[in-house]
Formats: structure tokens, C-alpha cells, sequence
């Protein structure tokens, strides 16, 4: 992508940025005459918030795409979406990879099958797309249609439903990788059960490589990623079980900005002794900077989009999509988060930091 193209028409769109009069994050399925986002769980909540509009970082916010309003459909919900007026229903996108995917199919118009079981297979979804959720990266192609535009800092920890047993509550790289190979059984004396998010998850894909995982166990379970309520099959999360835990979703989970998905008496963990993942209890939790900022355990999440249509100039150019990215103060790319009127400010309610670089990067479509 030509940068200076990009980054210019940000500051551009900043000049005549907005702000919106706020309404609730509702997490109803949203009906919109703007840009379609999908994709990762760990960044739902605060996509639902910022397209739909909200005061909670103490100024009205709210990230339009030009005079339209974009759509951000959640994670989980029925099996199939619709998401534009005579498009065809297709699986819904669940996670980061099968979000990036279906803006891929929706972009090359090869069929698309969701990872959300049950879902229609081979469906065509040309132009069904525009955004995609992300919590992990992707391989840089200097050429490549997808831009990655950075969206805030994240940082990725473990919940356990262990109790009072206080072994459960730091546990690090090596005996989680244990644990999620089946080598290792027991946490302070009782078994542990390994719980990892569904297929498509960049939660999931994250945590394995964070944590070292060559081969999943047969002692691993599935569960949908930030629900330690449930498993992916419905049944009750157990007993002295470990997951895989965005601690920004831990925050929202409990300052109320996001949906509440804990479990009973679940805690968060951490890997690295003596650094709490979050601090603060409540509703006056907050991400814990020297945790997010650690180089294992840290990571940038993203917006993603088709790099041709933010790209002034290009002929597929799109105003509004780009209006909708952009680092302007309402807008997705904002990563500031000093002002109540900032996109940033809201990112950080959610439990998200500024990302460790503004810079987008381009990469291929996904498979």
C-alpha cells in the first residue's frame, strides 16, 4: 500500500470528524446501511459499541463510514447471517481467522464455509464483507490485498475456575504447556481440565503459539473463546478448568462494558509470576501496562480490510470504508486515549491500550 496515500486521507477525514449524539452497545444483531465488520470474539463488545455509538468513556462516540452507520455482527448467534439486502446467508463468522476469511471470500468471491458448526458449506458472499475483527497478525506481503490497521493493545492470560486452590493462579509457560498436552494432569493436587477455544479463534491460535503447544491432547476440551460459563457443546464449564483469556475481555467482562460471559467464582490468572494480567477489582478493573507490554504475553489486535479501498487514487477506492478506518478521533484506527470524545478513550474502557505501532501493514488473503 502506498502509506503516505493512506495515512494522508486519515488526517484528511480527521479535519471533519464528528461526534454522534450516543446510544447503548446494544449486542442485538445489527441492521445498518454501511460497511459489514465480522469476526473475532475478543474485539465484539467493542466493535458493537463504537458502531452503535456509546458515552461510556464519558463522550459521545460513535464510528460512521461517511453519513452511513457500519454493522458489526457478534461472534456467536444464529448459524447463518444475512448482511446486506439480497446477499446471500452464509455461516456466521466466528473468530479471527474465520472473519479474516470471509472478507477474503467475500473479496476473490471463491465459496466460503464458516467453522460455526452447522453452517451452510461453499456459499458465494462477493461483496458481503468490508471488515474483519482481528486479535492476532498475519505473515507481512508488501503486495498483498489485506491492510491490517491496528486497533489497540491486548494481552493474552489464562481464566481457571480452580477456587481458592491458589496453584491455579500463576501458572506458567511451561506447565500450561504441559497441561494442554496432556503431560501434565494435576494443578495443586486435583486434575485440571484443558479447555480450548473453537476452531477459527484467534484467541486460540494465539494462545497455542504463545504457550508452545505442539499437539493438542486427548485430555483437551472445547469452548467458546471468553465463555467460562459454558462449553462449545453447551455443557457447564468445569470444574478446575483453564482456558485461554483476552485480559481486555476480562476487563469489559467486569466493568460491565462488556457481556458478562464469567462463570461463577472464575478468576483470571497470569504466567508470569509476581505481574498480575489486570489490576483492580470490579468495576474499576484496568489493564495492567507492564503485563500487556511484555513481549511474549502482549499483542496488537486489528481491523482488517481490502487495502485497494482505502487506498486514494486506486479504482476501488471506497470514501466511507475509509472514513470508517481512519485514525480521525471517531473513527476504528483512533488509538489515542486521552480524550472522552476519542475512539481511543472507549478501547480503553474495554480494556485495550494503544497498540505498539499505528503503522498498517498489508498481507495476503487468507486460505
Amino acid at each position: 500500500m502506498n502509506k503516505t496515500k493512506f495515512m494522508a486521507t486519515c488526517a484528511g477525514l480527521g479535519l471533519v470528524a464528528t461526534l454522534f449524539a450516543a446510544a447503548p452497545a446494544a449486542n442485538a444483531e445489527p441492521v445498518a446501511n454501511g460497511p459489514v465488520v465480522v469476526g473475532s470474539d475478543t474485539l465484539q463488545d467493542v466493535l458493537n459499541a463504537l458502531t452503535n455509538g456509546t458515552s461510556i468513556s464519558g463522550g459521545n462516540v460513535r464510528s460512521t463510514a461517511g453519513s452511513a452507520n457500519a454493522a458489526s455482527f457478534d461472534a456467536i448467534g444464529t448459524v447463518s447471517i444475512q448482511t446486506k439486502s439480497g446477499g446471500n446467508r452464509f455461516g456466521r463468522p466466528n473468530g479471527s481467522g474465520d472473519g479474516v476469511k470471509a472478507l477474503s471470500r467475500s473479496i476473490d468471491g471463491a465459496p466460503y464455509t464458516s467453522a460455526t458448526v452447522g453452517a451452510p458449506a461453499s456459499v458465494t458472499i462477493a461483496n458481503q464483507v468490508d471488515v474483519a475483527r482481528s486479535s492476532s497478525g498475519a505473515t507481512v506481503v508488501a503486495s498483498g490485498p489485506l491492510l491490517y490497521i491496528p486497533f489497540g493493545r491486548d494481552a493474552l492470560s489464562y481464566a481457571h475456575s480452580g477456587g481458592a486452590n491458589a496453584a491455579f493462579d500463576s501458572i506458567d509457560q511451561a506447565t500450561l504447556k504441559g497441561i494442554f498436552e496432556c503431560t501434565i494432569t494435576q494443578v495443586g493436587g486435583v486434575t485440571v481440565v484443558p479447555v480450548i477455544p473453537q476452531t477459527g479463534s484467534g484467541t486460540r491460535t494465539d494462545f497455542i503459539s504463545k504457550v508452545g503447544i505442539g499437539t493438542l491432547g486427548g485430555c483437551v476440551v472445547v469452548g467458546q473463546e471468553h465463555d467460562t460459563q459454558s462449553l462449545a457443546n453447551g455443557d457447564p464449564f468445569p470444574a478446575n478448568a483453564i482456558t485461554a483469556m483476552s485480559a481486555a475481555q476480562w476487563v469489559a467482562q467486569n466493568t460491565g462494558a462488556g457481556v458478562d460471559r464469567r462463570g461463577a467464582g472464575v478468576k483470571i490468572g497470569s504466567p508470569v509470576a509476581g505481574t498480575p494480567a489486570v489490576t483492580g477489582t470490579g468495576t474499576s478493573m484496568a489493564p495492567n501496562p507492564t503485563f500487556y507490554s511484555n513481549s511474549t504475553w502482549g499483542r496488537d489486535t486489528y481491523v482488517v480490510v481490502e487495502n485497494a479501498r482505502v487506498t486514494a487514487g486506486d479504482a476501488k477506492y471506497d470514501p466511507n470504508l475509509a472514513s470508517l478506518v481512519s485514525n480521525a478521533t471517531t473513527k476504528l484506527g483512533n488509538t489515542q486515549n486521552t480524550l472522552p470524545g476519542q475512539a481511543g478513550s472507549v478501547k480503553k474502557k474495554f480494556g485495550f491500550l494503544a497498540p505498539s505501532t499505528a503503522t498498517p501493514f498489508r498481507a495476503a488473503l487468507k486460505a
